[in-house]
C-alpha cells in the first residue's frame, strides 16, 4: 500500500516539480534576460555619452574656427579699406599729373591716360577730394620737364597760358 500510495502521489510531486523547474528556469532566464538588457542599455548610454562629448569637442573647435575666421575676415576687410584708399589716392595723383602733363602741351611726349576701369573704380578727381600722398617715385623725365613740374613752375606756366 506504501508503494501504491506513492505512485498516486509521486506522480502529482513529478509534475509539481516539474513546474517547480520550469518556474526557476524561467526565473533564471528572466533574470539573465534583464542583465542581458541592462548591459545593453548601459552601453548604449555610454556609447551616447561618448559620442556626446565627441561632438562638444568638435562644436569647440568649429566656433575656435569660425572666430579665427571672422578674425581674418575682419583684418582682410580693415586691409581691403586702407588698400582701396591708397589706390583712390594714386588714381587721384595720376589724373593730377596726367592735367600738368597736358599743360606741357608743346612737349613731345606720349602721356598715357588712366584706364576707364580704373577711374570708374576709383573715381576721378571731381569724386574724390586729393589726399596728401607720400611722395611718389620721381618720373624718369628729362630733367627741363621734371623742373616744369615743380608747383611754383605749373602756376607760372598756367599764368602764361
Amino acid at each position: 500500500m506504501v508503494a501504491a500510495a506513492a505512485a498516486p502521489q509521486g506522480a502529482p510531486r513529478a509534475a509539481v516539480a516539474t513546474e517547480e523547474e520550469r518556474r526557476r528556469n524561467r526565473m533564471t532566464s528572466n533574470r539573465l534576460s534583464a542583465r542581458k538588457s541592462r548591459m545593453k542599455r548601459q552601453q548604449h548610454v555610454d556609447d551616447l555619452t561618448a559620442e556626446a562629448e565627441r561632438l562638444r569637442r568638435e562644436n569647440e573647435a568649429m566656433r575656435a574656427g569660425a572666430g579665427e575666421a571672422l578674425r581674418r575676415g575682419r583684418a582682410l576687410e580693415q586691409e581691403n579699406r586702407v588698400l582701396a584708399a591708397h589706390a583712390r589716392q594714386l588714381c587721384a595723383a595720376l589724373l593730377q599729373r596726367n592735367s600738368q602733363l597736358r599743360l606741357l602741351g608743346g612737349v613731345p611726349l606720349d602721356v598715357p591716360g588712366v584706364p576707364d576701369h580704373l577711374v570708374q573704380l576709383y573715381g576721378g578727381p571731381h569724386q574724390m577730394p586729393v589726399m596728401p600722398l607720400a611722395p611718389p617715385p620721381p618720373l624718369q623725365l628729362p630733367l627741363e620737364i621734371q623742373m616744369l613740374l615743380q608747383p611754383d613752375v605749373m602756376d607760372a606756366v598756367g599764368m602764361l597760358v
